[in-house]
């Protein structure tokens, strides 16, 4: 179900994605925005019928996918396009994802399946991180998904670390969970989060200075890795942070089977 409504939310999500560019025919990756339940909606900014008074905004109560992001708009320039310029720009005043080789812009319909159902692949496996930041458009065409749709998404308590990786792992017993692997640049340092394969959190250790102090614990606690995802393909951070963590496992005897743009096999 498509809406156009007015859209205030701190609960957004950006998806990876790549298709074929409609302009230039090559492979491209970008990203699409997904916003969440908390999200507030209401009649459009421009329109007579406008009062926050007689008719206030109500919660979206579901995921929806950004289809257009337009008119009066705060902080979208601030904290999607200058963050992301390689994905998103401005077009005609409208919020518009781009191909990486030609910069034109990506449909809607080029695009909206691919972050559907990304947004579910990759909520599932803890992959996506809630930006937390505040935006708002007065003219904002969301689609909804179906209901029921949820995912498991990541968190930490301290606000200034990110999640970077997220590694599935075994046990000595042959059980399997995720170790995710958080950065502070403020405080750099790492922490290290093991989840069980229900999700249930394990284990929380805060006190690492570097990356072979976060392979020695993963080594005390007798676990084994066998892969490592980016928790945001797309982030060059998260690349450096595999790359770096990958030569720290190898230090102590992992080898490197298979590796892809947002995974590697051990």
């Amino acid at each position: 179900m498509t809406h156009s409504r007015s859209l205030l939310t701190k609960e957004w999500y950006k998806v990876p994605l790549c298709v074929d560019c409609p302009s230039c025919g090559a492979q491209t990756r970008s990203a699409g925005i997904v916003v969440g339940p908390s999200s507030l909606t209401g009649d459009l900014a421009d329109s007579a019928e406008n009062d926050i008074l007689t008719r206030p905004p109500a919660s979206l109560d579901g995921f929806a996918f950004v289809e257009t992001l337009s008119g009066r708009t705060q902080n979208i320039e601030r904290f999607v396009v200058n963050r992301f310029h390689s994905m998103f720009t401005f077009r005609n005043d409208c919020l518009t994802p781009i191909c990486e080789h030609c910069t034109e812009g990506l449909p809607p319909p080029t695009i909206r399946s691919s972050v559907m159902n990304g947004f579910v692949r990759l909520g599932q496996r803890r992959l996506l991180v809630n930006e937390r930041l505040p935006i708002f458009a007065s003219n904002a065409v969301l689609t909804e998904f179906h209901g029921g749709t949820s995912i498991e998404e990541t968190d930490f308590p301290y606000p200034d670390y990110a999640v970077v990786l997220v590694c599935d792992t075994e046990s000595p017993g042959g059980d399997t969970g995720t170790l995710e692997l958080w950065h502070s640049i403020a405080r750099n340092d790492y922490a290290v989060l093991v989840r069980g394969h229900d999700g249930r959190e394990v284990l929380r250790d805060a006190v690492n200075d570097d990356l072979p102090g976060v392979v020695a614990t993963v080594s005390d606690l007798g676990l084994v890795l066998t892969q490592l995802h980016l928790a945001q393909a797309s982030s060059p951070y998260c690349a450096l942070a595999r790359d770096l963590f990958l030569k720290a496992l190898g230090d102590v005897g992992y080898q490197q089977e298979h590796q892809e743009a947002d995974h590697a096999d051990l």
